[in-house]
């Protein structure tokens, strides 16, 4: 997802168009934005006071929990996404299984290491150092 434009930007935008040097599409054309943006960051200013961007949101907070995970590799010893996503879905049915893709961000967020062997299968090959370390 691209970044928002700068709060000096949006406020330019807004003080043109209520200065009246254009419409919504002339003022877009005459800073490079969106008409819609124009819109929508006019009617920010008159609601709020203020075009600061909002926070970026959704998506809903994975269940898949670090203990989980450290549990099914040390049972597992050196498996692959596959199978690590195998043995989490085991005993579970319906929405409470997760899909591949939702276990390899899991690992990722746990700090495993998950790379492809010769055969193409992704394997977890354990976890990285911590992250205080990594950005020193």
């Amino acid at each position: 997802m691209a970044e928002p434009y700068s709060v000096e930007l949006r406020d330019r935008v807004v003080e043109a168009y209520e200065r009246g040097d254009g419409s919504y599409p002339e003022v877009a054309g005459l800073f490079k934005v969106g008409e819609a943006s124009v819109r929508r960051w006019t009617a920010m200013k008159r609601r709020s006071g203020c075009v600061d961007p909002r926070r970026k949101s959704g998506g809903t907070p994975s269940r898949i929990t670090c203990a989980e995970i450290d549990a099914i590799v040390t049972t597992l010893g050196d498996p692959t996404a596959l199978e690590i996503t195998a043995e989490y879905n085991r005993h579970r049915r319906g929405q409470a299984r997760k899909h591949v893709s939702s276990v390899k961000r899991a690992l990722h967020r746990f700090d495993y290491v998950v790379k492809k062997n010769a055969a193409g299968h992704w394997r977890v090959c354990g976890r990285t150092s911590s992250r205080s370390e990594r950005n020193s």
